[in-house]
């Protein structure tokens, strides 16, 4: 898997989305890949992101965190789960290096 940060925008993306989401009345999660990146998420997001009680969680401290979903199993229907990147490809490393052992480059 290419470890090299690309800095394309996509987390800032999500977490723009994740705040829209939240102004129209939704219950937001947004997924983290561990407690740094959770941290990270939530400077990111800014003070909005509090005020507009979007909630930042890594898998673990979700209980009932689907990963092939990627929702919450149980959760009311108005609740969003937004999963980062970063957190997909840390969760999935080996099946991602495996997808992409035989690219061209």
């Amino acid at each position: 898997m290419n470890t090299e940060l690309k800095q394309i925008g996509r987390t800032t993306r999500m977490l723009n989305h994740a705040k829209e989401l939240a102004r129209q009345g939704r219950a937001v999660y947004v997924v983290a890949a561990n407690g740094r990146h959770l941290h990270d998420l939530e400077v990111m997001a800014g003070e909005e992101a509090q005020q507009l009680g979007i909630k930042f969680e890594t898998d673990g401290s979700l209980g009932n965190f689907d990963w092939q979903n990627l929702c919450l199993r149980g959760a009311h229907p108005n609740c969003v789960v937004l999963v980062d990147h970063y957190a997909i490809e840390c969760k999935y490393a080996t099946v991602l290096e495996m997808l992409n052992r035989y690219n061209v480059e």
